[in-house]
C-alpha cells in the first residue's frame, strides 16, 4: 500500500496506522476506516473529475457479528485537512445511517417471517 507515508503537512485531526486504517466510535457503532491512494480509475469511474495524485479513497465500514452491514466511500485530498475531515464526517454519518436502514429492513423481515411461522402453527 502506498499510503504509509502521507507526504502532507496537513493535520486532519485524526491518526491512521501504518496500513492506512483508523477506528472511530460514532453514535454507538464502531466504524473501521480504510484509506488508500486513489487511482486514476477510481477518480474517473466514481467521482468524475480530473485525477489528482494527492487524493485518497476513504472507506468506512461497520461490521456487526462478523458481517459487513454498511460501507461508504469518499474521496479526499491528503494535503487538505478540511477535505479529510469533511470526508470522514460524511463517511461516519452515512455509514451509520446505512446500518440503521439495514437493521430496520432486517427487523421488518424477521417480524414478517415470525408472523408467517405463527400463522402456519395455528
Amino acid at each position: 500500500m502506498d499510503l504509509c507515508r502521507l507526504g502532507t503537512p496537513a493535520d486532519p485531526g485524526f491518526r491512521i496506522d501504518i496500513e492506512g486504517r483508523a477506528r472511530f466510535l460514532h453514535e454507538g457503532f464502531t466504524v473501521e476506516v480504510q484509506m488508500r491512494r486513489a487511482t486514476p480509475e477510481d477518480v474517473r469511474e466514481y467521482y468524475g473529475h480530473e485525477y489528482d495524485p494527492d487524493e485518497v479513497v476513504m472507506e468506512g465500514t461497520v461490521t456487526l457479528c462478523g458481517v459487513d452491514v454498511a460501507t461508504v466511500g469518499a474521496l479526499a485530498n491528503e494535503r487538505d485537512a478540511d477535505s479529510m475531515r469533511e470526508a470522514l464526517a460524511r463517511i461516519l454519518a452515512e455509514v451509520v445511517d446505512g446500518v440503521r436502514r439495514t437493521i430496520a429492513r432486517l427487523s421488518v423481515g424477521v417480524q414478517e417471517a415470525s408472523r408467517k411461522h405463527r400463522a402456519k402453527q395455528v
